[in-house]
């Protein structure tokens, strides 16, 4: 369930949709402006925006973040020649009126991106040896002029990787994902930016915990607190399979990481993870994910934070997942990800998600004319009341190509 980071790259010709689609986020929190109450009516139609990564000959985008609309990055991946190029790391920017691509040194998959101002910016994921299967933890960074390599510190010797990143600060931003501990156990990795250099953090683990990572972080408005969620692992499989994982929750107070009980699957559920999270203040604030139900089919799942304990949100139940959520106010939040149709979940179809301050709903979704499928795996807020959503879709030669669309 370690959602973006153990995958094939794009280099794949051949694109097979899984049930652990890429997300990210940037989720609202992320990267995504203060949320505020919207000042005015509600988005209701979403607009496919083309951008440069459709000359390349594939390409996805996984994260995404706005500062406003006439400024706003999406990361992700790409390959510009044959099957046998190596991906590279994509970044594109808005700029008002058109996307286009920036040049970055990285080479892998950058899985999520938060701005802190048109000046800086960072953009974190995974890159990963041509000649074996390890990967490594990878972070860019945008200084107004240009995007370069920091360095992070890498715990353990094998693999390991960013999915997430959240801004509270110029001087205070968090990364989060994981790393292969003893026993090539995933366990998280949480590190902060305290404004010279990135350092690892500290995390809380529950009583019993034996693996675990973090997909998302999520940062509150105007207090010292950040959420990082993703799926944790309780005991060893006695088949030596993984087992069935659960939603993780950690919480950053202003001192210490620490483990906040996860809510209560619907009834019956085997597994859960939560892979996107968006803070509007302490006492709320919304995660997504999935849950994988008795009849091991795989079902979104909503869950929200009132201040003082999470709790599963009636949603549409649809087989599926969410992996990206972002809000304009506490009557306006959104959910994307992706919904499985056809005879028995045979394709997949991306799907957006509204919250309107009384019930969750499905949406109208941004998908290219005639495709049967495709993911949205990031939104962002635009700070304007309008949306940015990301992620891609399969052209005639079931080859990625990326997905950009606003709703404003």
């Amino acid at each position: 369930m370690w959602r973006r980071t153990i995958k094939v790259a794009l280099m794949v010709a051949a694109l097979t949709f899984t049930l652990a689609a890429c997300g990210s986020t940037t989720t609202g929190g992320g990267g995504s402006p203060t949320p505020t109450a919207t000042a005015r009516p509600a988005c209701t139609t979403w607009r496919i925006i083309p951008g440069s990564a459709t000359q390349l000959a594939s390409s996805r985008l996984t994260g995404i973040s706005a500062l406003s609309p006439a400024n706003a990055w999406a990361v992700g991946e790409s390959v510009a020649g044959n099957g046998n190029t190596l991906a590279a790391s994509l970044i594109e920017r808005w700029d008002g009126s058109a996307w286009s691509a920036v040049a970055n040194p990285g080479a892998g998959i950058l899985n999520s991106v938060a701005a802190v101002s048109a000046q800086d910016a960072w953009a974190v994921g995974v890159k990963y040896s041509p000649v074996s299967s390890l990967q490594w933890l990878m972070v860019e960074h945008w200084n107004g002029a240009q995007w370069s390599i920091v360095s992070a510190p890498i715990p353990g010797q094998t693999n390991s990787a960013f999915n997430g990143v959240a801004v509270q600060s110029a001087n205070s931003v968090w990364a989060a994902g994981y790393y292969n501990g003893l026993g090539f156990s995933p366990q998280p990795l949480i590190e902060r930016w305290d404004g010279s250099a990135w350092r690892v953090a500290t995390t809380s683990l529950p009583e019993g915990a034996t693996a675990a990572s973090l997909d998302a972080l999520g940062a509150v408005p105007a207090s010292n607190q950040v959420w990082a969620v993703g799926s944790v692992r309780y005991g060893v499989p006695s088949d030596g399979g993984r087992g069935y994982f659960q939603p993780l929750i950690e919480r950053w107070d202003g001192s210490a990481w620490r483990f906040v009980a996860s809510p209560t699957l619907p009834a019956g559920a085997l597994a859960g993870e939560v892979k996107g999270v968006v803070a509007l203040s302490t006492t709320n604030a919304w995660a997504v994910g999935e849950y994988t139900a008795s009849d091991h089919t795989i079902r979104t799942l909503i869950t929200h934070w009132n201040g003082a304990s999470w709790t599963v949100s009636p949603s549409p139940d649809e087989w599926g997942s969410l992996s990206g959520v972002a809000a304009t106010g506490a009557r306006d939040v959104r959910a994307v990800g992706y919904h499985q149709t056809g005879a028995e979940g045979s394709a997949q179809i991306g799907v957006v998600e509204r919250w309107n301050g009384a019930t969750w709903s499905l949406a109208e979704s941004p998908t290219p004319q005639g495709v049967t499928h495709s993911s949205l795996d990031a939104i962002t807020a635009d700070g304007a009341g309008g949306y940015w959503a990301a992620g891609y879709y399969p052209n005639a030669d079931s080859v990625a190509q990326a997905l950009i669309a606003r709703c404003s």
